[in-house]
């Protein structure tokens, strides 16, 4: 127990020494403190979030222990900090205790943690991380009280994570020896934003506007520079295609700056919020890896939101004079076409009076002889006009109630915006109505046509009154009172199923897997396993002829592989493929596949490609040739469920004389994308609903003999297509941007080109 006492005493001594704290009785003037620092936290303050990151002067940072957990209210920490000094002077008697839990925390420190905090802050003294908050940044427990404009550590002695607390220690002991400053960056604990930049209700405001935008909550900090000035940063992620994000940062360093930022996305907001989404603005990625706003593909910017205003305002007056006359015309139609029907409708009942008189004469002897009497007098449509009146109406242009102004308001834009919705509502309604009377008079002509006919039947005495019925009431037209009921029947039936990759890709990606391995054989399988191994290799041998760099491409291509083989000669024996063949691993070997177990073993590519250490180049080819068979005797027994994008990054856009593979996922092609160009082409291909297409499911990875492999699309999310067998269209072409964090402090903003094609199956393919 001695001897045990005796090391660890050392371990104690010799991480003194490294901390610089082998400094005995005489305790660094730079702990002592004459008073404790006064401080109130802020109430409701939530300790896991920093808003604010500033560079502060080591030498001016109190340091204070307190036993009350990390996590603890600060106001309850606060009331039992005490200075360092108290921890480092053994002789006190009240001190004893917290010199023996110092040196217990000095015991577990680990002394390359506090290096690697060292290497970090001098990264940091050239350039801040680009998201602002770093790894870690939870370790610093630091504070700032307002009242006596005094940094201070209130650092936790239950944290197990002590390496910013003695680092901070350390470079205090140093800098004082050496008389020089040193600044670290640091987010500062309870806090709220205080440089006057933006006013905390703007930056919430600004934090709504920005997650109605981007559909994503933004993280706004206030940074203090080292040369003591501050700045508003934002960061957050947009979407820039689809379902694929960039992350955005936002630096506003003026008052000036900040108050342009906020008045435009405000207006912005305000517009698209209030006008029914007629401005449906779109986000987009700057040069400067910041966020700019577009209406139709147009920038807009601040400097010219009055003039956009304007110019909006102009069109939608425009918009309303030509509504307006759209009005007028539609109403003069529909009033003539009102009276056409009421003329119409008078001449039905005429007739339809005459009728009931017949049916109500013909039902005595008497009756009918007195009918016959009056059917000679009979009362003219001219007559029933003269009960009737028909209606007239005036006709009214409404007029925009707007006065004209050198400079308009958003407010103005809005109102102008809701006359031109009320005038179209108007305009439609109008266009409805005229819709039903034109079928109103269709159904009249025919009911006048049947009555007229039937009249005429009942004059030569041909038919029954029941038969009259059943004659004058077929062939009636349906009215559409409320709109064009078949027109909407219509589009019901036209839609179809739309393909999520976020909320379909497990369901579809498990019936994919079900049904390929009904319709391919194992065999088969190995193919579409093999081309993805050399999908350029393939390309190149079914071509009718080849060029020499395709040769020597061949011969390279098997070279490197032989290269690869040999590498992993030792591992390959291992498996003896040749005595055990795919079950070699026994039922204890189990693996996990989307949190699935299994006891399957992964297909290798030399063993499926053939290639060993004497495989020649004839051997290499004729094993692609058979692969290639097989593959068009598969192509077609697979077919897409859905209409659905697949994606491929390429150097140049796609051409249709190659089998490709893509992804059906954007947003994980371009995020693992590490190349080193500005410019990225993302082909979109867009497979069609039972278009014939292979898919890597679970079955193209993995033998299966044991039959316990997971069903799904969990390797991969890429298909496999024979775009020789199709006629492209290029359907869509535009560029964005996109910030790639290259580390921690950099952000690199480079060009998306989208080439976007529709394809459709060659008739002799």
């Amino acid at each position: 127990m001695k001897k045990q006492a005796e090391e660890q005493k050392k371990e104690i001594q010799k991480k003194l020494e490294q901390l610089n704290l082998n400094f005995g009785n005489k305790i660094p003037s730079i702990f002592e403190i004459d008073r404790k620092v006064r401080y109130k936290a802020l109430k409701g303050y939530d300790n896991t979030n920093y808003k604010v990151y500033h560079f502060v002067d080591i030498r001016d940072i109190e340091i204070y222990l307190t036993p009350g957990s990390r996590l603890e209210e600060a106001d309850k920490k606060y009331k039992s900090a005490l200075p360092l000094i108290s921890y480092l002077q053994p002789d006190k008697e009240e001190c004893f205790e917290n010199y023996v839990e110092f040196l217990r925390m000095v015991k577990e420190a680990d002394i390359d943690k506090i290096k690697e905090v060292e290497k970090e802050q001098k990264k940091f003294q050239k350039q801040i991380p680009f998201e602002v908050r770093y790894q870690n940044n939870f370790i610093w427990e630091i504070y700032y009280s307002e009242v006596d404009d005094k940094y201070f550590m209130m650092f936790s002695t239950q944290e197990k994570q002590t390496e910013a607390l003695f680092y901070l220690i350390k470079k205090q002991i140093e800098l004082q020896k050496s008389k020089k400053k040193e600044m670290i960056y640091v987010p500062i604990n309870n806090l709220d934003y205080t440089s006057g930049i933006l006013k905390k209700s703007e930056i919430a405001d600004l934090e709504n506007y920005l997650w109605y935008f981007t559909k994503s909550w933004p993280f706004i900090y206030e940074v203090k520079e080292k040369d003591n000035t501050s700045s508003i940063q934002i960061v957050g992620k947009v979407p820039v295609y689809h379902k694929v994000k960039s992350i955005y940062k936002i630096k506003l360093t003026t008052k000036q700056e900040a108050q342009k930022q906020f008045k435009l996305i405000k207006a912005l907001f305000i517009l698209e919020s209030n006008t029914e989404e007629e401005y449906p603005f779109q986000t987009g990625i700057s040069e400067e890896g910041g966020l700019n706003f577009y209406y139709n593909h147009n920038k807009i910017i601040y400097e010219g939101l009055a003039e956009f205003v304007k110019n909006e305002i102009e069109k939608k007056i425009q918009k309303v004079e030509i509504i307006n006359e759209q009005n007028v015309l539609e109403t003069e139609k529909w009033l003539l076409l009102k009276q056409v029907v009421q003329k119409q409708n008078l001449e039905y009942m005429a007739k339809e009076k005459q009728i009931v008189t017949f049916l109500e004469c013909k039902r005595t002897f008497f009756g009918k002889i007195s009918y016959f009497f009056k059917s000679k007098k009979k009362k003219t449509i001219q007559e029933i006009q003269k009960q009737e009146k028909i209606e007239s109406e005036k006709i009214e242009m409404g007029q925009l109630d707007l006065e004209e102004k050198e400079l308009y308001t958003i407010e103005d834009l809005i109102k102008v915006c809701q006359t031109v919705e009320a005038k179209e509502k108007e305009l439609k309604n109008k266009q409805m109505d005229i819709k039903a009377l034109e079928n109103k008079k269709e159904n009249l002509e025919r009911k006048i046509k049947n009555a007229t006919l039937y009249i005429n039947e009942i004059e030569s005495h041909k038919k029954s009154i029941f038969d009259f019925w059943k004659f004058t009431n077929k062939d009636e037209v349906p009215l559409l009172l409320e709109g064009e009921a078949l027109d909407t029947k219509e589009k019901k039936n036209r839609i179809k199923r739309v393909f999520s990759y976020e909320e379909d890709m497990e369901e579809v990606g498990k019936k994919i897997d079900q049904k390929q391995r009904n319709v391919f054989s194992k065999k088969e399988c190995d193919a579409v396993f093999a081309i993805k191994q050399e999908k350029d290799a393939f390309n190149i041998i079914r071509k009718a002829k080849r060029l020499k760099k395709d040769e020597t491409y061949l011969a390279k291509n098997l070279k490197e592989k032989q290269e690869q083989y040999k590498e992993q000669f030792e591992t390959l024996q291992e498996k003896d493929f040749d005595i055990f063949g795919s079950v070699v691993e026994d039922k204890t070997k189990i693996k996990v596949l989307n949190n699935q177990k299994h006891r399957e073993i992964a297909k290798d590519k030399f063993k499926i490609l053939d290639i060993h250490r004497t495989t020649t180049k004839e051997e290499y080819e004729d094993n692609i040739k058979h692969y290639e068979l097989l593959l068009e005797e598969a192509y077609g027994k697979m077919v897409s469920p859905y209409d659905m994008p697949a994606y491929q990054i390429s150097q140049k856009p796609m051409e249709n004389k190659n089998w490709e593979i893509l992804n059906l996922n954007a947003k994980q092609i371009l995020e693992t994308w590490k190349g080193k160009e500005d410019t990225i082409i993302l082909n979109r291909i867009n497979i069609k609903e039972n278009m014939p297409v292979i898919y890597y499911s679970n079955i193209m990875f993995y033998e299966n003999l044991n039959q316990t492999l997971p069903e799904g699309m969990d390797v991969e999310t890429e298909i496999l297509i024979d775009l020789q067998k199709y006629e492209m269209k290029l359907v869509g072409r535009k560029d964005i941007c996109k910030n790639f964090l290259e580390d921690e402090f950099t952000a690199k903003v480079k060009t998306i080109q989208i080439y976007e094609y529709d394809i459709e199956r060659k008739e002799q393919a």
